[in-house]
């Protein structure tokens, strides 16, 4: 025997009135129709929780992964901070390094230029003694006073024009140099 909706031959219940009530018949339909429409409605509910779920967790991942992002550009930052810092620091002794090397020039000329003032007090005082000649002493005095400013054009022409100005001890060679160009021979 085949039932039809809840398992129940209608046409029995209706040529078989004792078998129950019509409120009881109604009821177990009911009841049944709920059993089917909650065998068919939690699975998709739990389909549903999982896909909440699933967005969930997928959006604390993209929310990690942004904080990832910003924890690596940030340390990026700080890295290209501390590179800059030690290109400022690098930069700095340079600078150090090229005003300490102007200064020993400097007082390399201030030394020659002692040396020629001491030169000429002893020779001066020799002339006043008659030990020398004034016109040797005078030639002596000129040629030396040429060597002086020999030295201090030398040392400010190559420091104006010829000296790196980045690095002391680097000779700056210009690029308006004429350049060979070898041709191509077809």
């Amino acid at each position: 025997m085949k039932y039809a909706s809840a398992g129940y031959d209608f046409a029995l219940i209706a040529n078989n009135p004792a078998s129950g009530t019509t409120g009881q018949i109604v009821a177990e339909i009911q009841n049944y129709e709920n059993d089917d429409f909650r065998q068919a409605f939690l699975p998709s509910l739990d389909t549903s929780v999982g896909a909440v779920n699933t967005g969930k967790l997928i959006g604390r991942n993209n929310t990690l992964s942004n904080l990832t992002d910003q924890q690596l550009d940030q340390n990026q930052l700080l890295r290209n901070t501390f590179n800059n810092a030690k290109d400022t620091y690098t930069r700095q002794g340079e600078i150090n390094e090229w005003q300490a090397q102007n200064k020993l020039d400097t007082l390399f000329f201030l030394q020659i230029l002692f040396l020629y003032f001491f030169v000429i007090i002893v020779l001066l005082y020799l002339r006043q003694y008659m030990v020398l000649d004034g016109n040797i002493v005078y030639g002596i005095i000129l040629f030396l006073l040429l060597v002086v400013a020999g030295v201090l054009w030398n040392r400010m022409t190559y420091t104006n024009m010829s000296r790196d100005t980045r690095y002391w001890n680097r000779r700056y060679i210009s690029t308006d140099a004429p350049v060979a160009v070898k041709k191509c021979e077809p």
